[in-house]
């Protein structure tokens, strides 16, 4: 019985400090956890793939968002019904579902992507596992893009890229039509895209796209997405990339 009183009295005691703020405050607080740095390489530069002590790569969930919504979008009246289309179409799918590559913000697809940095090369490669297990050249030696009338339009296009800071910009053209940019979003040939890269710890991957076609806009616009530790997309630590067969269910 003695036991049992003294039990309830320090149960008591306790849920009386729970609720008393000024005991609470007197509490040690938590420190957050410190954000793994993002690799770099030894001229400190950003890496923002897999170094030699942090190898893995980048794991997608679907529902990755970051477009705006469609009332937001500066369509033409064409791609805007184009658009209306696809979204109301149940069984009309991307491109991508039927294995053909798609690029830009519809390169990065579930399950998940790997960046290679070959600076020797004055390259960095996007790869991902989704769609015909493709991969992109983003060339950084400083070359220009070709004369547009000298580029064959491709489903990656053309990309070379700068860095600003530890932001990686690629710049693409000379892309196809056979493709849908992302999601349900029409383009011409006459797009211009501009990606922003950064990765400002190990697990945070932040991703923007400013989409300028005037074939299919009156303006330019802009999707942006962030994968960190609270995403339900992420880093996977010590993981390869793995091979993903895609079947083309078509008759």
């Amino acid at each position: 019985m003695k036991v049992q009183q003294a039990a309830a009295a320090v149960i008591a005691l306790t849920l009386i400090s729970l609720s008393n703020p000024l005991l609470r405050a007197q509490a040690p607080a938590q420190k957050p956890a410190v954000a793994e740095p993002a690799p770099r390489w030894p001229d400190g530069r950003i890496n923002l793939g897999s170094s030699k002590d942090q190898k893995g790569y980048w794991e997608i969930r679907p529902g990755l968002g970051g477009f705006p919504r469609a009332a937001d979008v500066p369509f033409q009246d064409w791609s805007r019904a184009l658009y209306q289309y696809r979204t109301s179409t149940a069984d009309l799918y991307p491109p991508l579902v039927g294995c053909k590559p798609a690029g830009g913000p519809g390169f990065f697809n579930a399950p998940g992507f790997e960046i290679v940095d070959v600076p020797e090369l004055k390259s960095v490669f996007l790869l991902n596992i989704a769609g015909p297990h493709s991969w992109r050249v983003v060339y950084l030696d400083g070359r220009p893009h070709p004369p547009r009338e000298n580029l064959r339009p491709t489903f990656f296009g053309h990309s070379i890229g700068r860095w600003e800071g530890d932001t990686l910009i690629i710049d693409s053209i000379g892309f196809n039509e056979k493709q849908w940019l992302a999601g349900s979003f029409p383009h011409t040939e006459g797009l211009h895209l501009t990606e922003r890269i950064s990765r400002p710890n190990l697990r945070t991957f932040v991703y923007e796209a400013t989409i300028d076609d005037p074939g299919a806009y009156t303006k330019p616009w802009t999707a942006r997405w962030t994968i960190n530790e609270k995403s339900a997309s992420s880093w996977i630590a010590g993981g390869e990339m793995f091979e993903y067969i895609c079947q083309d269910s078509r008759e």
